[in-house]
């Protein structure tokens, strides 16, 4: 059995963790698995609670299951352990050998950079200074080295590879977007990795050949936590009132208000090229129209009808990918699954 992945097309806060959750829940997934650091959350309304999640799969909302934290994973340890109780993970959550702890100096150190914290707008959660020592092959911290952490390491590759041949569905959540991309994306505004499906695999132990769909995530616009280009930014401080609350546009780690732009289809075709994606989720669409309602697509009009109409031509770029899901709403639920 494949995996699926969830990326983001944009700069980030595209709603991805609202889509994992979605689909972990409705297609029970076997295994959730999350790579990244902890500067990017990850929001989901769920029973009524929202969780903002920097480290923990969305998928927990999956009760059955198991929840993988790969060797490409950046752990703040405090926000993993608060993160695990809030969410009940602490029986099902295995984690890599190889997982990276950020330690209290590197987040310091990051910090006391006005280099990382002012110019490209470091949240400074110390994720870049500890890729920056892994690289350089200093002595660095692990989850294997960590007596709290030490009972729920196992080797993550060998367990999803041997769960994968025995028809086990797994689903592999990334952190976020294209815009944001080391190699790919707005240099130097970007992160300290790369933000594609290809290194998503590769971060959780999984080969290329073993990827079915892959989930391109967009919203009716594109936001910024720090600096960096955004075309068409929005300055009208009406409509950007709106976005700032209906939309919940505030970073989850930062608690900036984001900078918002108009939707950007070249950006949004490139992210669909270079992840290979072959479905849609469009989230926030109920933000477009003050009133709206809809539950199925011939339900949608107005201004998310006019909106629908642009995404549709990304169907164009190859690998053609099909509209999957629409987000209507911030509940888990409020989604028109367009697959069934």
């Amino acid at each position: 059995m494949p995996v699926d992945i969830i990326v983001g097309g944009q700069a980030g806060d595209e709603g991805k963790g609202k889509v994992t959750a979605y689909l972990a829940y409705s297609d029970n997934y076997d295994y959730c698995i999350k790579v990244g650091g902890p500067n990017a959350g990850h929001t989901i309304l769920y029973k009524k609670k929202i969780f903002a999640l920097k480290t923990i799969p969305s998928g927990f909302v999956n009760e059955k299951a198991k929840l993988v934290l790969g060797a490409g994973t950046y752990i703040l340890k405090d926000w993993l352990l608060k993160e695990m109780k809030e969410t009940d993970a602490e029986r099902r959550i295995i984690i890599d050998p190889h997982a990276v702890i950020i330690e209290p100096r590197q987040r310091k150190r990051e910090r006391e950079s006005a280099h990382m914290m002012r110019k490209i707008g470091s949240v400074g959660t110390g994720l870049g200074e500890a890729i920056k020592e892994r690289v350089q092959r200093k002595k660095i911290k692990f989850a294997k080295d960590d007596k709290h952490l030490s009972r729920y390491v196992k080797d993550v590759p060998g367990l999803l590879n041997k769960e994968l041949s025995k028809g086990k569905k797994l689903l592999l959540e990334g952190t976020q977007g294209l815009k944001l991309s080391l190699f790919y994306g707005e240099y130097p505004y970007v992160t300290s990795r790369d933000t594609s499906a290809s290194t998503f695999m590769a971060e959780a132990g999984l080969g290329p050949r073993y990827a079915r769909d892959i989930y391109v995530i967009f919203k009716p616009y594109v936001t910024r936590t720090g600096p960096g280009p955004i075309k068409s930014e929005i300055k009208n401080r009406k409509k950007l009132d709106i976005l700032h609350t209906k939309g919940r546009e505030v970073g989850s780690v930062s608690g900036r208000l984001r900078r918002v732009g108009e939707f950007e289809y070249a950006t949004a075709a490139k992210a669909v090229a270079l992840n290979s994606a072959n479905r849609i989720a469009i989230t926030h669409l109920d933000v477009l129209d003050e009133n709206f309602s809809a539950r199925t697509l011939p339900e949608i009009k107005g201004n998310a009808r006019k909106f629908m109409r642009k995404i549709e031509k990304l169907r164009r770029i190859y690998p053609h990918p099909e509209i999957s899901l629409i987000s209507t709403g911030p509940g888990l639920f409020d989604i028109i699954d367009l697959r069934k």
